[in-house]
């Protein structure tokens, strides 16, 4: 649509919202919560009439975060935009609200970055905005993360509380303290809006609710006071709209001028008294009987979030740290110790522990001795606390720094402040340990619940969340003694299940969970995963779906606490893969595999069925596919087959072809058609690295009449639309190069393992040789390794790239200019080029 569409649209809504108001002025909720769905609409009209990047969010704020807007209320609006693409996104954005502006649309705007939330979210009146957001449009994962900017903040019910007493206090003192004004203003002044928000607000931080009616069944309101306040409001809403109407434009200020025009739209008449006159006395009434219960509430709210709460004889809480009962709670009842913890987890609204119930826990840690563990009591208050819905994360996080969970678990004391010194590792491994478990939480916690989709339903049917913990908090513990970790941490964990007496099930639970914690990593990324034989030995090993759950939920615990840079939408592909593709194969009562030649067949009967269905002759079919090769029909999927037949309709066998589309793993999908020569990958690394692109797979395919068939994806980054890569790839096609310069050794690195380790391996099924090649992360690494391959007549026909911290491990099919597995002559040649240029 046209501006001058959008502009009818926009007026058409006001002038029914208007009409409707002055048909019925008591139907006012319904019209307010209208005019925020039909701004909804618009704004999600004109964003996609805009093209904008499918990486944006657009979040409603503020009174318009609530879905409450008034006929010319403003309409507050965030963009979210990924980290530090501001440059990137901002003409856009500004030829956006540009738009809006001309519409009509009264907006105030943000846009920021989750690093620009994070340096903000010390205000307090843009962490009450991000509190009430509401995402219009655009990718849930950005603004989940905005939100979860505000949990991890140090906001707490108590400094919320207080900050907002104060931006009370400071906004009534503007009014000289009065509700009483003969010219009110119906949100600022005492007892108007604003006072009900304010309660609503401090009191949805306190408890985490949503909704006014949800502080009943917390038990903070009457059913009685609901009524008043929620009556209140509908009044107030009633006067604002009216004023609204009236002004044509956005008044808050009950003047003189209005006051009467107000009464008779609300439908006052003159009796005893002028209607104006009973208008303002039940403003008056009602300013007053908001003000009051304000007093009220947010006096109980701060009773119960900074005043003493007494938990049982050994602790309370007072002005939200917990307080110890007496100076012996620790000498007379050591299982306070871990009672302590647990009460933190159980009451949110905890800040800390205090300064003197700390000085105690210090002086009396030697009480926590190595049979401490052993005992049932304890036991049972240290599974209770890994049960617990919330605040496991921030307990053990408490308990490691103020040296409890060493003493409670010996083995964790050997990683406390233990460094690993390598470039894969950004924590130190009791750190690493704690993000593992927190990773872990999230998956279980419904407000996260789209930040990990696949995660949280998995975690929906673990039925025992704290084994999946026990293996997270297991899974390094044996860390920097030499030998396998994983072995050797198995043995710990066995020791540890056995002293808290879990049954035997539970028990392989989680030792298997140590054991194999990097099994499926390790797969996902370094083999075929598209391979049944490859779902079988690891459906295998894993034993039962169940456990399929909780090493999945475990291994993307793990990758994403290791370093920030380390996950991202290919690794997470291939673990959903390899958990589906193992699922369906473990779900199946009957598992045959077919052999690659009967795999091939079958996948080729479905394109050519496919193939008819979408319109292309047979001619052309068996024109292309009877020059393929059986792989292309194993490492190809469907729809990819049918998008390689169209970039070739009307094409003749000279003409390049390059392409590219997203993935359904996310990244983008880099297609080459042309002759084939012996250059050829190294040209195609090349100049996509030159680009800034990141290789994370590629696949290599040659025809039966010399065509190459050649699929590299790449990670999506921020500036991709706008690099002109297709033309780039085919004018190094038309003039190919021949050299290429050694990657550049980073400063920041050679204090690391700078050595690169090549390990050569067989994959009899595909009879070509398995070369692994794992090497400090540079530029120009990839393209190094492809010249080396080019020119000792290397035949490149699979490879999988992937970045661990800052070394790479990359994985390559390949075999020698003969089409035969290279021999142990030509892996000597090839290790030595290779450790030579890398």
């Amino acid at each position: 649509m046209q501006l001058d569409d959008y502009k009818t649209q926009y007026q058409d809504l006001q002038n029914s919202l208007q009409a409707g108001f002055l048909t019925s002025t008591s139907a006012v909720e319904g019209f307010v919560l209208a005019r925020a769905n039909g701004v909804d609409e618009l704004l999600r009209e004109i964003w996609q009439g805009f093209d904008m990047s499918d990486q944006l969010s657009l979040v409603a704020v503020g009174g318009y975060g609530r879905s409450e807007l008034h006929l010319y209320s403003d309409i507050d609006l965030l963009i979210l935009i990924p980290r530090g693409s501001h440059q990137t996104h901002q003409d856009k954005i500004s030829q956006f609200l540009t738009f809006l502006w001309d519409v009509g649309l009264e907006v105030g705007h943000a846009t920021r970055d989750i690093k620009d939330c994070e340096r903000v979210i010390d205000d307090l009146s843009i962490v009450t905005n991000m509190l009430e957001s509401r995402l219009v449009t655009g990718p849930e994962r950005i603004f989940n993360q905005m939100k979860n900017v505000i949990k991890l903040s140090d906001w707490s019910s108590q400094s919320f509380l207080v900050e907002k007493q104060k931006e009370q206090s400071n906004r009534h003192e503007s009014f000289s303290n009065t509700a009483y004004n003969l010219e009110p203003n119906i949100k600022e002044s005492p007892g108007g809006l604003r006072d009900i928000q304010t309660v609503a607000w401090v009191a949805k931080w306190y408890f985490d609710v949503d909704t006014l009616f949800d502080l009943v069944t917390s038990n903070y309101l009457s059913n009685d006071e609901y009524e008043i306040l929620k009556t209140s409001q509908l009044f107030l809403w009633r006067v604002r709209f009216a004023l609204h109407v009236i002004a044509s434009r956005r008044e808050d200020r009950l003047a003189f001028q209005y006051q009467r025009q107000v009464a008779e739209m609300l439908g006052y008449t003159d009796g005893e008294s002028m209607a104006v006159e009973r208008f303002m006395k039940d403003y008056y009434q009602t300013v007053t009987k908001v003000s009051r219960l304000n007093d009220i509430l947010l006096q109980l709210l701060e009773d119960k979030i900074l005043n003493t709460q007494i938990l049982n004889s050994r602790f309370r809480i007072s002005y939200g740290y917990i307080h110890a009962c007496h100076e012996q709670v620790f000498v007379n009842n050591p299982s306070s110790f871990l009672e302590v913890f647990l009460l933190i987890a159980k009451h949110s609204y905890v800040s800390g522990i205090s300064a003197g119930t700390l000085r105690q826990m210090q002086l009396n840690l030697d009480l926590i001795d190595h049979n401490y563990h052993k005992k049932r009591n304890n036991n049972r208050l240290f599974i209770e606390l890994l049960q617990q819905p919330k605040g496991v994360n921030k307990a053990l996080k408490l308990m490691n720094r103020y040296g409890v969970l060493e003493k409670y678990i010996p083995a964790f004391g050997k990683i406390s402040g233990l460094m690993q010194y390598d470039l894969f590792h950004a924590f130190t491994v009791d750190q690493h340990t704690l993000f593992v478990v927190r990773n872990l939480r999230r998956f279980f916690v419904s407000e996260f619940a789209n930040e990990f989709i696949l995660c949280s339903e998995v975690a929906a049917k673990i039925k025992k969340p704290e084994l999946l913990l026990l293996g997270g908090l297991f899974h390094d513990i044996a860390k920097g003694r030499g030998g396998n970790h994983a072995e050797l941490g198995m043995h710990d964990a066995s020791e540890f299940c056995k002293s808290h007496q879990l049954n035997s099930s539970d028990t392989k639970i989680v030792v298997e969970l140590v054991q194999k914690h990097l099994l499926m990593s390790s797969v996902a990324q370094k083999q075929d995963i598209d391979d049944p034989v490859i779902i079988k030995n690891f459906a295998d090993s894993v034993g039962s779906l169940e456990f399929l759950e909780y090493l999945y939920l475990l291994t993307v615990a793990d990758i994403r606490a290791t370093k920030d840079d380390l996950w991202n939408d290919w690794k997470d592909s291939l673990l959903k893969k390899l958990f589906n593709q193992t699922k369906k194969y473990l779900s199946d009562e009957v598992n045959t595999l077919l052999s690659n030649s009967q795999r091939a067949k079958n996948n080729k009967a479905n394109v050519i069925e496919a193939a008819i269905a979408h319109g292309f002759e047979m001619k052309f079919i068996n024109g292309i596919l009877d020059n393929l090769p059986k792989d292309y029909y194993l490492r190809y999927d469907l729809d990819d087959i049918l998008w390689h037949l169209s970039l070739q309709l009307n094409k003749n066998l000279q003409e390049i072809i390059v392409s590219s589309k997203i993935s359904e793993s996310n990244v983008m999908d880099i297609f080459i058609l042309c002759k084939d020569f012996n250059k050829l990958f190294f040209n195609l690394v090349s100049v996509v690295e030159q680009m800034g692109m990141d290789i994370v797979d590629a696949k290599i395919l040659t025809t039966k009449n010399g065509q190459a068939y050649n699929t590299i994806s790449v990670l999506q980054c921020d500036n991709l639309a706008e690099l002109d890569f297709h033309q780039a790839i085919k004018a190094v096609l038309i003039s190919p190069e021949s050299g290429v310069s050694r990657p550049i050794q980073q400063l920041s690195h050679k204090y690391f393992d700078n050595k690169t380790h090549i390990k050569f391996g067989e994959n009899k099924k595909w009879n070509l040789s398995q070369i692994e090649i794992n090497t400090l992360d540079r530029v120009g690494v990839l393209s190094n390794i492809a010249y080396v391959f080019y020119k000792l007549g290397v035949s490149l026909v699979n490879a999988r790239v992937s970045t661990l911290g800052g070394r790479v491990e990359d994985v390559f099919y390949i075999h020698n200019d003969q089409g035969k597995l290279l021999n142990k002559e030509q892996q000597l040649a090839l290790t030595k080029a290779l450790s030579e240029r890398l």
